[in-house]
């Protein structure tokens, strides 16, 4: 199978490597002011691997096979869309243009937006979502810092929830590369709610002044607790019931306990992580934080615990240096 990356943020790059590693013919599409560096000089990647039974840390070079547009010429039996939320504005219909007959998989975070735009310009069949959950970082020009989560999966989903068999291409393909795939029926639900925590945990690690602090302290934990069961309301508008997706019952138990099971999970290494993709995608935390204020004001839903991290998130969004 002939790959495409598009998109070369942390996890483009990420997953355009491990999938090298393995062996897979896989190019990475890249801008042009960075297609030269690329190319000749790759890029430096240091890598914190929590897979095995060990902590791993990897610092390499990788020096991936690049191109700098689209080719129908050229065509690839898979493009993986790993970019920033606001960026399929522009992405997706030039995809629609040049993609050929390619299978398209949007990796990331899609809210309803997204999902509509994708549906405008694309055929149904020719895409479907994943979710990149186990794997996340920061960059910098020159390089990237990536973490690659042991419990943790690449969920994958089609839009009319089948598992069909290019589902199982696919799967059978990231599970080549280590990337820990795993289908589901309810895609759609799920990068839904996965949306929700994403908002309400920038939200409260902002309002906290960072991820040590955000984890370390029941208070912060807890206002990101009731912020992600008020943007759970906002879900339910929409037809889609929280409770019944795994992992997200678990914030339907008492607040205690939810808040408890919370700082449990909060490692040094997913603070490390938080902090990565707080300096790297602000402006998309920033985003989806927005979305979700915007489609509760549409239902009428008052959002008390997410409107408090508004203030914080306009502050930070000034300075932009206080991580």
């Amino acid at each position: 199978m002939k790959v495409l990356v598009f998109g070369a943020g942390v996890i483009g790059t990420t997953y355009a490597w491990q999938m090298s590693e393995a062996g897979i013919d896989v190019s990475l599409l890249v801008r042009k002011q960075r297609f030269v560096r690329y190319s000749h000089s790759g890029v430096t990647i240091t890598c914190t691997d929590l897979r095995g039974k060990k902590e791993e840390f990897t610092k390499t070079v990788f020096r991936p096979r690049t191109v700098d547009r689209l080719d129908p010429k050229s065509p690839y039996d898979l493009i993986i869309v790993a970019v920033k939320n606001f960026q399929l504005n522009d992405v997706v219909p030039y995809i629609a243009s040049y993609s050929g007959n390619a299978h398209i998989m949007f990796l990331g975070n899609l809210w309803s937006g997204q999902l509509a735009l994708i549906e405008k310009h694309l055929p149904k069949g020719r895409y479907f979502f994943g979710y990149p959950g186990m794997a996340g970082g920061g960059r910098t020009d020159n390089s990237i810092n990536c973490y690659l989560l042991k419990n943790s999966n690449t969920l994958l989903g089609e839009p009319n929830g089948s598992i069909s068999p290019r589902l199982r291409s696919v799967c059978g393909l990231l599970s080549q590369a280590g990337l820990q795939p795993r289908t589901t029926a309810g895609i759609i639900p799920l990068l839904r709610a996965h949306y929700i925590w994403t908002g309400a945990t920038f939200g409260a690690v902002v309002k906290a002044g960072g991820a040590r602090a955000y984890a370390g302290s029941s208070k912060f934990i807890g206002q990101s607790a009731r912020a992600m069961m008020e943007g759970f309301r906002v879900c339910k508008k929409m037809g889609i019931s929280a409770p019944k997706i795994f992992p997200f019952t678990l914030f339907f138990l008492p607040l205690p306990v939810m808040a408890y099971l919370l700082k449990r999970s909060y490692s040094p290494e997913m603070q490390a992580m938080i902090e990565a993709r707080l300096r790297h995608g602000f402006d998309e935390m920033q985003k989806i934080y927005s979305d979700i204020l915007g489609e509760a004001k549409k239902f009428a839903i008052q959002l008390p615990y997410w409107k408090s991290f508004e203030k914080p998130i306009q502050e930070a969004a000034a300075k932009r240096d206080v991580f």
